[in-house]
């Protein structure tokens, strides 16, 4: 066996794998036995057909099955013992591969394109970036705390319709003249009083009693699709004409009342902290809400940033080898005219995972399994398995084992392991990018934060 490099160009190379019959006849044989113990033809029992025989039959795509094993275990053997940094993967080179008859050649040469990464320098100091925090207005601060309580309030069922009850009732569609149209819509709904778009539908809702009627414009009364699709029980493009007037007879009317301020209600909704009034509780919950907006900070800073490195960052690329590497593993989603169209974003993209593996080899930066685990045990699960008040120790430690079993069974699901490796990677990147770079911390609300997301969309455009 013979593996070959040529230089190509400044970023590219050749590599040329020459294979001699000493090569791979040895495991062709070895395979042909092999099936030779399976083998069943008539007039000779399983096992004892000649080899001869058995040779003619399969003997040419066992040797094509074997040469393009060798070949391939060669090929990144070579990349790894001369520690080649490769971009992409190698590209089968067919206009040098020498035309293949598997049944009558000993001797084959397979020829594939190579690009290498290119050497840059990266100074994170240079780089001034900024960094928002999100504080919560005072308005979506009370919303928040609102939505805590009913998640956590008393259902009853009041006499009369409130603002902000949900009725269960039974739905018709009426005629201009009135009268109940007889292939019209008829069905049970839900409604929420508080969804009503138009204040004239909502007041006819609002103090009725169960077994009231009521006659409005759902079209009027929910001005989005999906809420009216839901309510008609249609599909939403099935709605675009939908004028009708209908009547609704209440059924049940229920309303959620918010938990009471106190220590029963703070550990419901806190299990794990020690609240004891409503400012502690309060505070609790702004801490809660800044982990969220702290998420979307997080992912607008890397992506501000990264634009930023790929820009002030010069990296010359073997574009041509790269373009056609992005056609040629995308099993035809993209084609030659896509990526011609954005070759600049393309080639940005690659820039980024490059400037990104060179912060985490750097630094480095890793996430390992246990890491893995540990965000499933301790960020992902306890969405679905809250704490819950007044546990004893024992149920404590109860709970932490079948957390860490669950945690380490889901991280033999490869693809979902694969996508929060990546997440932590960032993660510990954009920390990374938080303290090397020169960052300007801007606080600003909601509104103002998304005012600053806007406008770097239309810069983009």
């Amino acid at each position: 066996m013979n593996v070959i490099q040529e230089k190509t160009g400044d970023l590219t190379a050749l590599i040329k794998i020459e294979l001699e019959q000493q090569d791979y006849q040895p495991q062709v044989d070895k395979q042909l036995k092999e099936q030779r113990k399976k083998v069943n033809m008539p007039g000779f029992r399983v096992g004892q057909v000649p080899l001869s025989m058995v040779r003619k039959m399969y003997e040419t795509p066992v040797k094509a099955q074997e040469i393009e094993r060798v070949m391939s275990e060669n090929l990144y053997k070579y990349i790894s013992d001369n520690k080649l940094q490769i971009l992409g993967s190698p590209l089968a080179n067919n206009e040098k591969t020498p035309e293949i008859n598997w049944e009558k050649d000993t001797s084959f040469t397979f020829c594939f394109d190579i690009a290498l990464q290119p050497e840059f320098t990266l100074d994170l100091s240079k780089e001034k970036t900024t960094d928002y925090e999100i504080e919560p207005t005072e308005e979506i601060l009370t919303k928040f705390i609102e939505d805590i309580r009913l998640r956590y309030g008393k259902l009853e069922n009041p006499e009369t319709v409130g603002e902000k009850d949900m009725l269960y009732g039974h739905l018709e569609e009426l005629k201009e003249d009135g009268t109940k149209k007889e292939d019209g819509v008829d069905t049970n709904a839900t409604i929420f009083v508080d969804r009503i778009a138009l204040k004239t539908i909502k007041d006819k809702f609002i103090g009725k009693k169960k077994g009231a009627t009521v006659t409005f414009k759902p079209h009027k009364a929910f001005k989005d699709q999906t809420q009216l699709a839901t309510v008609l029980h249609k599909k939403a493009e099935e709605c675009s004409e939908f004028t009708s007037d209908c009547t609704y007879t209440i059924d049940t009317i229920q309303r959620m009342n918010m938990a009471e301020m106190n220590e029963e209600f703070f550990k419901r909704a806190y299990a794990n902290k020690e609240i004891k009034t409503e400012e502690e509780f309060k505070n609790t919950a702004k801490e809660d809400l800044c982990k969220t907006y702290s998420s979307q900070s997080n992912n607008f800073f890397i992506n501000k940033v990264s634009e930023q490195l790929v820009k002030d960052t010069k990296i010359e690329l073997p574009v041509e080898f790269l373009k056609r590497w992005i056609v040629e593993t995308s099993e035809g989603k993209t084609t030659a005219e896509d990526i011609e169209k954005d070759t600049d974003k393309y080639m940005d993209g690659v820039k980024w995972q490059l400037i990104e593996g060179k912060i985490t080899t750097e630094n480095n930066i890793s996430v390992t399994d246990e890491e893995i685990i540990s965000y499933y045990k301790n960020e992902l699960l306890p969405n679905y398995f809250p704490p819950m008040p007044n546990t004893s120790e024992e149920e404590k430690k109860d709970m932490d084992d079948r957390m860490t079993k669950i945690a380490t069974d889901m991280l033999r699901e490869r693809e979902q392991t694969a996508q929060v490796h990546n997440f932590l990677l960032e993660r510990k990147v954009t920390e990374l990018l938080k303290e090397k770079t020169s960052v300007k911390i801007k606080k600003v609300d909601m509104d103002e934060f998304m005012k600053e997301v806007q406008k770097s969309t239309s810069d983009k455009k």
